[in-house]
């Protein structure tokens, strides 16, 4: 899977980043696009490696908190061993302020449940670092949670199917434009430049074309997933959080509650540090360089600050709350199903923001039928959850797309294992203060891990996926204020049950 650029200045801008990221261009073969043949062998392995250990059921060791000791929880551990390094962008244009050096690794870790201390881990991920749908500087990242008795097939088959159907498409409609490009040089006699059926001379996909492609996938996989027999998707599914890299930009695509973090440094500094006083008051003084969100706050030029790529998708958004009642579904707290608590919503609450709130209470809205107290999810979209899907709870992602430039230094890729207790903010500064990503995600996972244990008796899955980002590429201050205040905030709001007990107590 490695690019092997031809030209003498692509064999240059190589060896720059040689330089500066370490040599190591490598990439892991667990992280290459395999054949038929050698995925039936992985996946065989892999389901000998569950069953030992589904046939091993000596009990965990414990200490006297009732907590995992040290060496268990690092048995429940899996990922990379070494952070990779890839070059994406448009490698074709020989401008290095194209090109976008990436380092990156992921792991995952099996949660615990003290009634059922063997359960599989039902998140996955899935990570192609280069040349993802013969596209030479492109790649591709994603995180898939599980949820229900067969979450875990259902995250495994859209590990396995997603990046399959997203490819294919990719490679037909860059397929099709060169056929279309080429008929009209041949219509005006126009001479052919050399390799030019060869997908690295391929024209690229616009914005539109690739999200396109990408609610495509999702939607097909969706439906595969329903129609395979040996996945039972009843009251089972997934989340799905992926990020392609195509032609400079990065495209978010979203289903479900799982998580796409950037960390900007305000000013495109980079990853090596703050920069000086001096260089502050010159980036200050730039107009088009100064950064405000919505509430009027002004960041300061060097800090580096968390922008969420993806809206969680759940009834706590107004938007998702009032689409699934539209469908027939009805939604309810367990307190409210119960009731404990009243059932009166007022739907001009504002919207719970969970990239900068934490429910504290855990008594989250979730999805019902009208007559019966399923399925119960606590998200308003998935892959599979096809009674789910009657009310309204669809695989259609919601996408958003960015240039990759200068400010973009770190993106996280995760479950809600680890954000569950952690906001934006400090997920990307727990990053921002290690030097690569591998430990960025040893970081994520301790710190999820720890505030499990404060809040909980049990304890998430908790996978993640981290990008260090370095681009030339000059920053668009216009965009970057549109993805940062794309949605309302309500930070002084705890939960959604708290808003409903006090609509409720004013009634």
């Amino acid at each position: 899977m490695g690019c092997t650029q031809s030209t003498q200045q692509h064999e240059e801008d190589l060896s720059v980043t040689e330089r500066v990221m370490g040599g190591r261009r490598g990439i892991d073969k667990s992280e290459r696009i395999h054949s038929k043949s050698e995925k039936e062998k992985i996946a065989a392995k892999r389901s000998k490696a569950l069953a030992q250990a589904a046939d091993d059921k000596t009990p965990p060791k414990l200490n006297d908190a009732g907590h995992l000791v040290a060496e268990e929880v690092v048995k429940r551990i899996m990922g990379s061993v070494q952070s990779k390094e890839a070059i994406l962008g448009d490698v074709k244009s020989g401008n290095g302020e194209d090109l976008i050096h990436v380092r990156y690794a992921a792991l995952s870790q099996r949660g615990y449940y003290p009634n059922d201390p063997h359960k599989e881990n039902q998140d996955d991920y899935y990570i192609c670092g280069r040349k993802f749908g013969a596209g030479e500087g492109d790649a591709f990242f994603a995180v898939f949670d599980g949820h229900g008795d067969k979450g875990h097939d259902c995250a495994r088959f859209a590990k396995n199917r997603l990046p399959s159907i997203l490819a294919a498409k990719i490679k037909k409609q860059r397929a099709a434009l060169n056929a279309k490009k080429i008929k009209t040089m041949t219509e005006n006699k126009q001479e052919k430049p050399k390799n030019a059926f060869h997908p690295s001379s391929w024209p690229y996909l616009d914005e539109n074309q690739y999200q396109d492609v990408c609610r495509q996938a999702h939607i097909q996989c969706n439906n595969e997933m329903h129609d395979e027999k040996k996945v039972k998707d009843f009251l089972s599914g997934t989340t799905a959080i992926s990020v392609g890299f195509h032609a400079g930009r990065m495209t978010v695509s979203n289903v479900g509650d799982s998580r796409a973090v950037l960390g900007y440094r305000v000013g495109g500094v980079g990853l090596e540090g703050t920069p000086a006083e001096e260089e502050k008051k010159e980036i200050s003084s730039e107009g088009d360089s100064e950064l405000v969100d919505a509430t009027g706050v002004k960041y300061e030029p060097g800090s580096i600050i968390a922008i969420p790529l993806s809206d969680d998708q759940t009834p706590y958004r107004r938007d998702e709350r009032k689409r699934l009642e539209k469908a027939g579904a009805r939604i309810r707290t367990i307190d409210q199903l119960e009731g404990r608590k009243p059932i009166d919503i007022d739907e001009n609450v504002d919207d719970f923001n969970l990239g900068v709130d934490i429910d504290e209470e855990g008594d989250m809205p979730r999805v019902y039928c009208q007559d019966h107290d399923y399925p119960g999810t606590a998200f308003s979209r998935s892959l599979g959850d096809s009674i789910a899907e009657d009310i309204g709870v669809n695989g259609e992602p919601e996408i958003l797309t960015k240039r990759v430039t200068k400010g973009d230094e770190i993106l996280v890729i995760a479950s809600d294992g680890v954000f569950e207790f952690l906001t934006n903010q400090r997920m990307i500064d727990i990053c921002a203060a290690c030097d690569d990503p591998l430990h960025a995600c040893t970081k994520l996972l301790e710190a999820s891990y720890e505030q499990w244990l404060n809040y909980e008796l049990r304890t998430d899955d908790i996978t993640c996926i981290v990008l260090f980002l370095q681009s030339g590429k000059a920053d668009d201050i216009a965009e970057v204020s549109r993805i940062m205040n794309k949605a309302p905030k309500s930070p002084k709001m705890k939960s959604i049950s708290l808003r409903l007990e006090q609509i409720d107590s004013k009634a």
